[in-house]
């Protein structure tokens, strides 16, 4: 369990970021709060156990040497953040691209900037349609 994703806080967090966010997520899943809520009561013990091991400085310390010796990855990737796990975005805007008949990013592959402008309109810009109507041009 990573005891950092439980409190919503990152590695660098200090003490006192620590106990702000156990104190509001306590008191969230709090059992009083939640009766008969096995769920929110798991959640509150997973909670209780993260602030004890990242609120004790020597005890968050072996935590954080536990976890650099066992792999578990300490920061996300760029990748970890930019997608879906295993989904290639690189084939999913290829795929908008030719379902849509034009590219996302502004410029057809194979083109310079400059001529950006004469690869193929954006069928979905309604541009030219909202100029005439409010008679702008």
């Amino acid at each position: 369990m990573d005891y950092y994703k439980v409190l919503g806080v990152a590695q660098e967090a200090d003490e006192e970021q620590i106990k702000q966010a156990y104190r509001k997520l306590a008191k969230k899943y709090h059992p009083d709060l939640h009766p008969d809520d096995a769920a929110s009561e798991a959640k509150f013990k997973d909670i209780v156990e993260a602030y004890e091991i990242l609120g004790d400085a020597a005890k968050r310390k072996e935590y954080d040497e536990k976890r650099k010796r066992s792999g578990e990855p300490i920061r996300k990737t760029k990748e970890e953040y930019s997608s879906a796990p295993g989904m290639d975005m690189g084939k999913f805007t290829k795929d908008m691209e030719r379902y849509f008949g034009f590219s996302f990013q502004g410029k057809q592959p194979g083109t310079r900037d400059g001529d950006a402008k004469k690869s193929k309109k954006n069928p979905l810009d309604v541009t030219e349609m909202f100029e005439a109507f409010m008679k702008v041009k």
